[in-house]
């Protein structure tokens, strides 16, 4: 048997288009949740380690294993409160088993991507246990929704508030309908979790459900809106109590610069007024379709969204809180990123799974624009029909554009021959982002890779290391393997004197250095600007 289908009905004549995702003996959960992996692992491998965010924060792992306190993460050197040490901890852990190893640092948050999905599929067991094909459906369309593949690939911390969340949701799911100490103590856990991955913003994502239940508890055992209240508050107290393990002792040992960095600024500062990303509030309205592609760009889909589908069970109530308050809490937050939402994906993936996708194959079309798009540039760049700055710009193989376009041609085929609606939507975002990563790659590996800049400022290293770059974010640590932070010049006065007191140093800069008839050691592009490294000589001229 091949694909579930016996070898006669091969030999009569059984085309691949015919295959569907029924006669394939995989759970469809397990299915999905390999498809992303598989496509994760692909991505990770065909584009480089991209700054600033997956740059700094494998630095400031790399810091942690070079024997940095544990507790309180450091960035080239100095303190680092952005953002919980779960993520560097798992690193760090995964170190000790591979070795300093890129590609198993790179693939420990797409774990969390992956068990998001798998977590999904349980939640929709739990949602609606009379629908038993509807918990592979939503793994599927969550695995395959093409925001949840770019940002579940990369080295972020969103991917861990995911399953945090759906932990949560879970345990609040099954606490409003069962009670109990353990769901109690299971809630608590989750929001734990979420704080360590990313901080307080999870309980944003869970709280404002939580304190909605009356609109969509559903029958159980006697219940009450006070009682209710009084077991979130025993769930706050138990995260807030495994959370004081690690931020008790992290708060004394950072000192008041970084009692100050995690208390306020990275939490209630962010809501307050954004000191980066600032956006309207219409931001994320914006947004949906990008969220929604591909498996909201039908009829059949956006009528899974209609309120009064929303509203017809308690769980589809829950799951519809679930995202509309997210949705308003974050679109009042000033400050706004695209990833911020990672969370509510799993809530998107579940209420579209209601149905089965149907109708004309011509609304297969409309998902395709994307592809259509990255072709139109692709084969652009390489013909020289749109101008790139010569400084992004990397040629663009023959093969690579060959062998985008023809998975652009095969998702075209697919979608209008496959006669499975499933599994033709299920290959939109994977053979889209697939064909950008294959496109894309010399370019990012030509103009985004630290590592070059890296590797030569390693090999200088038993000189001292500067960078002249108020901005600078860690992005040649990890990159280079660096022993040393870069001493960061922030002007002029600060370059003359650190060259003053570190003969034979190097500097490197990302904009000429004038004036100053430092002998270069190389030039090398990166994100924008011609990175150019000196060497202070040995003996300054007077």
């Amino acid at each position: 048997m091949i694909a579930g289908r016996p070898l006669a009905a091969r030999r009569s004549g059984a085309r691949l288009s015919d295959v569907r995702l029924s006669d394939i003996h995989l759970p469809l959960t397990a299915l999905a949740t390999m498809l992303f992996a598989v496509l994760c692992v692909a991505f990770v491998l065909l584009r480089p380690l991209l700054p600033i965010d997956e740059t700094r924060y494998l630095t400031v792992a790399w810091e942690m294993w070079l024997g940095g306190s544990k507790l309180v993460p450091h960035l080239n050197g100095e303190l680092y409160g952005h953002k919980p040490p779960l993520l560097f901890w798992l690193v760090n852990a995964v170190w000790s088993v591979t070795g300093v190893s890129e590609l198993a640092a790179r693939l420990v948050a797409p774990a969390f991507g992956a068990a998001s999905v798998v977590l999904t599929a349980r939640l929709a067991r739990e949602l609606w246990p009379g629908e038993k094909s509807r918990a592979g459906r939503a793994a599927l369309i969550l695995a395959t929704t093409g925001v949840f593949l770019v940002y579940g690939s990369g080295t972020m911390f969103d991917t861990l508030l995911t399953a945090a969340v759906l932990l949560a949701m879970l345990a609040l799911w099954r606490l409003t309908r069962e009670g109990g100490a353990q769901w109690v103590l299971a809630l608590g856990a989750a929001i734990a979790l979420g704080i360590y991955a990313k901080g307080p913003v999870v309980l944003v994502h869970v709280m404002p459900v939580a304190l909605l239940a009356p609109l969509w508890k559903q029958g159980g055992k006697e219940w009450s809106m006070r009682r209710h209240l009084g077991r979130l508050g025993l769930s706050l107290f138990v995260a807030m109590a495994l959370v004081a393990l690690w931020l008790g002792p992290a708060l004394i040992l950072g000192g008041a610069e970084y009692r100050e960095e995690v208390l306020w600024r990275q939490s209630a500062g962010r809501m307050v007024k954004a000191f980066a990303h600032e956006r309207p509030w219409w931001w994320f309205l914006a947004l949906l379709p990008v969220y929604l592609w591909p498996w909201g760009w039908s009829p059949a889909a956006l009528r899974s969204l209609a309120p009064r589908v929303l509203l017809v069970d308690p769980a589809s109530r829950f799951v519809a809180l679930w995202v509309m308050t997210a949705l308003v809490a974050f679109s009042a937050i000033s400050g706004k990123q695209g990833h911020y939402l990672l969370p509510e994906l799993p809530a998107l993936a579940l209420l579209l799974s209601r149905r089965r996708p149907e109708g004309s194959r011509l609304w297969r079309l409309p998902a395709l624009l994307p592809a259509l798009v990255l072709s139109g540039l692709g084969l652009g760049v390489a013909l020289g029909w749109i101008a790139v700055p010569e400084e992004q710009l990397a040629m663009i193989p023959a093969p690579a554009l060959l062998a985008s376009t023809a998975l652009v041609a095969a998702l075209a085929w697919a979608l209008w021959r496959w006669p499975t609606h499933v599994a033709a939507w299920a290959l939109v975002a994977p053979l889209t982002l697939l064909a950008f990563h294959i496109l894309a790659a010399p370019i990012l590996a030509g103009t985004y890779d630290p590592a070059p800049i890296g590797r030569i400022l390693a090999s200088h290293e038993e000189a001292d290391l500067a960078i002249r770059d108020s901005s600078y974010h860690g992005q040649f640590g990890f990159a280079g393997r660096l022993l040393q932070p870069l001493a960061l010049l922030r002007d002029e006065a600060a370059l003359a004197a650190w060259a003053a007191e570190h003969p034979g140093g190097v500097v490197v800069a990302p904009d000429p250095i004038e004036g100053t008839g430092f002998p270069v050691i190389a030039r090398q592009p990166f994100r924008g600007h011609v990175y150019t490294l000196y060497q202070v000589p040995e003996e300054m001229m007077p």
